[in-house]
């Protein structure tokens, strides 16, 4: 049985005990808890503090999909974390006038890591943290700002999924897995 007051709810019939409950005050925790959560979930991600300038090149293919998925969801998601703390140098892979300083670039690095796989050469994105390690593809751009990220602070990389090669240098701060 329930019966209903002012401010009180009776509940009946629960063994030959009644239950007495204050409304106000199960509103009030229900709005203080609702709050607590609301807080909880709009705190901001405390921000990376940089103090070094990192270099990142960037190779890529006009008219590749991939590689312009990167520049347009990528690129914008590094220069919001890292601001002037990420100098990124873009190669044109196909850029004709360019093309012996692209390939220069590109050899210089290839001849400094691990097992490159030559079967890889040319393809893009191609993406190389100067210094510390270089991926062949980009499936999720959040998860390779993340790397850039544990890279950084010399913390080990998340897994390669679907597309990605990870790469390491011979004489890089981070060594293989």
């Amino acid at each position: 049985m329930l019966v209903k007051t002012k401010n009180y709810v009776y509940f009946g019939d629960t063994g030959g005990k009644e239950c007495k409950v204050n409304m106000k005050r199960i509103i009030k925790l229900v709005i203080v808890m609702t709050l607590c959560m609301v807080m909880i979930g709009c705190q901001r991600k405390e921000k990376n503090v940089y103090t070094e300038t990192y270099t990142l090149k960037y190779f890529y293919v006009e008219g590749c999909s991939n590689c312009e998925y990167f520049t347009k969801n990528g690129l914008p998601l590094i220069k919001e974390e890292f601001g002037d703390h990420m100098k990124i140098i873009k190669y044109d892979m196909d850029d004709q006038e360019t093309v012996e300083d692209v390939k220069r670039a590109y050899n210089e690095i290839v001849d400094n890591i691990i097992d490159f796989n030559q079967d890889d050469y040319g393809f893009g994105p191609f993406l190389v943290l100067e210094d510390y390690f270089a991926q062949l593809g980009v499936d999720n751009v959040d998860d390779f700002l993340e790397n850039l990220i544990k890279a950084i602070n010399d913390k080990k990389l998340g897994k390669p999924k679907g597309s990605d090669t990870y790469y390491y240098f011979k004489d890089g701060k981070i060594k293989e897995e």
